[in-house]
């Protein structure tokens, strides 16, 4: 049987997944370096810990599965969003092991399942998605007031995802369209609206470029965000078209266009028609796409706007930079946590190992020394 991300957090593999036999989970002695979405060995949803060594910890246990985590740049809080359409979204304490509130999307609203933090932490920016009309707003959330809305912005588009604060802007990948409708925003499944990355200015809401996909990218959702150490913006893409997936999925903002990284129909193709997640190393120079359809992790360099190397990893999505240049973190459902070594002459998978987690969508970096 073919196991999937999907089937297994949702519940179908549960009896394949018992003869895998996966170490138990340790004890809450374990210091975090990363959070992520996950289900447990009973089928509990919950925040995932993750220390250097890639040993995993089960962190809050959470009645709905989760999306994207956002820690706080002080490292004293997080908040874990909901899976779109949600409408709700958690805080954690700094190392996700305890819930210490929640909060609501707008009325008439859905979360994307994306936030984040902005101005050092002082507020959170939250992606959402009116049910009726899809349209997509950044609201602007007070922290110290427990992330009460303070003001809203237009997000510039049709179906927001993911949300990021970039140099002074807001950055938001406004997917627009959906491989099927989704309970709560149909929307989305009917729209007509190209998919765009925008940046907004927080102070007005003045929309400072959209950078929309051209027609003959028009079945594409642009959906996950990376910032380069210098301010520069990538954006990933879900392929919502029926049929075969070769079309490059991971663009590079240039002023007020996308500029491809087209690796050639080989690596396209072989990601299977949707980004899951972005990160960019230490360095800069290399971005790493996970392809959970495909299986496989893809590494760019940026210096030249090409891959390097394609490691296969199935049903993988969740990925982080380490602190080394050119080393990422990767999860995928089946428990399973990689690290990978990249340079210009290739990536390579230099580490592996598997625990009682079942990893979902995201990871997330802790700032250093995380308070509780």
């Amino acid at each position: 049987m073919h196991l999937t991300r999907r089937a297994i957090i949702g519940g179908a593999a549960a009896a394949s997944l018992a003869a895998v036999a996966p170490k138990p989970l340790r004890s809450a002695g374990l210091e975090p370096r990363l959070l992520g979405s996950a289900m447990d060995a009973t089928g509990g949803f919950r925040v995932g810990l993750l220390d250097g060594a890639l040993d995993g910890s089960g962190g809050a246990p959470v009645p709905v599965r989760l999306h994207a985590l956002s820690p706080r740049p002080d490292g004293r809080e997080a908040v874990a969003v909901g899976r779109r359409p949600g409408d709700v979204s958690f805080v954690l304490d700094g190392e996700g092991r305890r819930l210490r509130g929640s909060f609501r999307a707008s009325p008439g609203r859905r979360f994307s399942g994306h936030g984040a933090y902005a101005e050092g932490g002082r507020t959170f920016l939250s992606a959402e998605i009116d049910a009726a009309t899809g349209e997509g707003f950044v609201v602007v959330r007070d922290v110290r007031e427990g992330y009460a809305p303070r003001g809203e912005l237009r997000s510039g588009g049709v179906g927001p995802h993911e949300v990021i604060s970039a140099g002074g802007l807001i950055a938001v990948a406004n997917g627009a369209k959906e491989p099927k409708s989704e309970p709560g925003v149909a929307a989305l499944g009917t729209t007509r609206a190209r998919s765009n990355l925008a940046l907004v200015r927080p102070e007005s809401g003045a929309l400072e470029t959209v950078a929309e996909v051209d027609e003959d990218f028009a079945t594409l959702s642009l959906r996950h965000l990376a910032l380069t150490p210098d301010g520069g913006v990538l954006v990933a893409a879900q392929d919502t078209a029926a049929g075969a997936h070769d079309r490059p999925l991971v663009a590079r903002l240039d002023g007020a266009r996308l500029r491809w990284l087209d690796a050639g129909y080989a690596v396209n193709a072989c990601i299977g028609g949707s980004v899951g997640s972005l990160a960019i190393d230490r360095s800069g120079r290399f971005l790493a796409a996970s392809g959970p359809r495909g299986g496989v992790v893809v590494v760019y360099d940026l210096a030249v706007e090409d891959a390097v190397g394609v490691v296969t990893i199935p049903d993988c999505c969740g990925l982080a930079a380490e602190p080394e240049p050119g080393r990422f973190i990767a999860s995928n459902g089946l428990g399973e946590v990689v690290r990978i070594a990249a340079d210009e002459d290739g990536a390579a998978i230099v580490a592996r190992r598997i625990g009682a987690l079942r990893w979902d969508n995201h990871l997330a970096t802790l700032p250093q020394s995380a308070p509780g």
